[in-house]
């Protein structure tokens, strides 16, 4: 681990923070206070800084040049999203760092030819269609049906916990093609515009405040051709995606150890010899420690990742830790402040109310991208070796 980000890649880390400081000030607060209200979806700012990136050949760092990216490596594709991620600000994760990636590795020419550009403009933006109100921790059990009619399919189900749904431009659809009892065997993904005939979107606000979404799909065609993979091969697509999203996990629990970090200096609560301060003192640096714990976890994968395997358990790994930092670390902060760290968002909350968001939030990241439950059966599985 001490040699997988070598002076080149610091080099590059170098660059990008130069473009990033001389971009618009207006542009960059705009969409970084977008981005802390909600980080799950872009809006109005967050897209136009997308842009602005996608215009200045920022975006896709990893994608080969043949697709319009810069041909570099994994590790660097990741500490561009950390950069961003430090500055709050958006880094187009799903469509960019998980979307996009399954396209170059399974997509046909013509489905690369008409996603990736768009993509990589910031101009397309994809919903993941996976859970359903009977099929969210077992996915291999999802009913949404599409039937086959010449040269397109005609869906029919419903989606939930849709994040992103509401504003984004297309989705990125489980379906069942084979039969129930076929399971992961049965299962296809499709691609299809959320402008189509047939979509019906439902907002879900959830305990967070973040907004997610119920899909529903009536009588939808999407043609054949928007078929990712093999007719029943979608398993393997949901999979691969999944592993990509996994391993971009890592760096919420550190603004909260931020915020709470400096409102207890701000009350004076780290210094002195009483025992109170030292076990606070303990405590902080536990969590500390944990929070670069969870980095090196998610560096990890994305040095896998540019030595060309697949970080199956570790993806898994770095997703269990990251779900139950985030949730120790606002326990901690919420017993320490007390009462007050129920006040919403604002100024005037203590640590801005951010540690009351994030623990508000955080039960959705335990099952969120697949329960923890999901992915130590992963971990014992394809990383120890055990029997399922």
């Amino acid at each position: 681990m001490k040699t997988a980000v070598t002076a080149e890649h610091l080099r590059f880390l170098g660059d990008l923070r130069h473009y990033l400081d001389g971009l618009d000030d207006g542009l960059i607060e705009a969409a970084r206070q977008e981005n802390i209200e909600d980080p799950m979806q872009a809006r109005e700012h967050g897209r136009r800084f997308l842009q602005q990136l996608g215009g200045d050949g920022w975006l896709g760092v990893s994608w080969p040049q043949e697709y319009g990216g810069q041909g570099r490596s994994a590790i660097e594709h990741w500490l561009f999203a950390e950069e961003l991620y430090n500055r709050r600000l958006p880094n187009g994760l799903t469509t960019l760092n998980v979307i996009g990636p399954t396209l170059i590795l399974m997509g046909t020419d013509e489905q690369k030819a008409a996603y990736l550009p768009g993509i990589l403009r910031g101009e397309l933006e994809f919903a993941i269609g996976y859970s359903e109100p009977d099929a969210g921790s077992d996915l291999a059990s999802l009913r949404t049906r599409a039937v086959r009619d010449d040269d397109e399919y005609v869906v029919n189900g419903q989606k939930v916990w849709t994040t992103g749904a509401s504003v984004a431009t297309h989705l990125w659809l489980a379906v069942r093609t084979g039969r129930e009892e076929d399971r992961h065997r049965g299962i296809s993904l499709l691609i299809t515009p959320m402008d189509a005939s047939g979509i019906t979107v439902t907002p879900i606000i959830t305990q967070g405040g973040e907004c997610t979404n119920a899909v529903f799909l009536d009588d939808l065609r999407i043609p054949a051709s928007q078929r990712i993979g093999g007719e029943n091969d979608g398993w393997q697509t949901v999979t691969a995606a999944l592993n990509f999203e996994r391993m971009f996990y890592h760096n919420e629990p550190r603004w909260e150890l931020r915020q709470l970090a400096e409102w207890a200096a701000g009350e004076d609560l780290l210094t002195g010899s009483s025992p109170a301060a030292h076990a606070l003192q303990e405590t902080m640096g536990e969590h500390a420690v944990d929070v670069e714990i969870c980095r090196l976890f998610a560096l990890r994968g994305a040095r896998l990742l540019a030595d060309g395997s697949v970080p199956y358990a570790e993806a898994s790994i770095n997703k269990v830790w990251w779900g139950e930092l985030r949730q120790r670390i606002c326990d901690t902060g919420m017993d320490l402040i007390g009462e007050e760290a129920t006040i919403a968002r604002s100024e005037h909350a203590p640590a801005h109310g951010h540690l009351d968001h994030g623990l508000r939030s955080s039960p959705v990241w335990r099952f969120g991208a697949g329960t923890n439950e999901i992915q130590l059966d992963i971990i014992a599985t394809r990383g120890l070796g055990l029997p399922r």
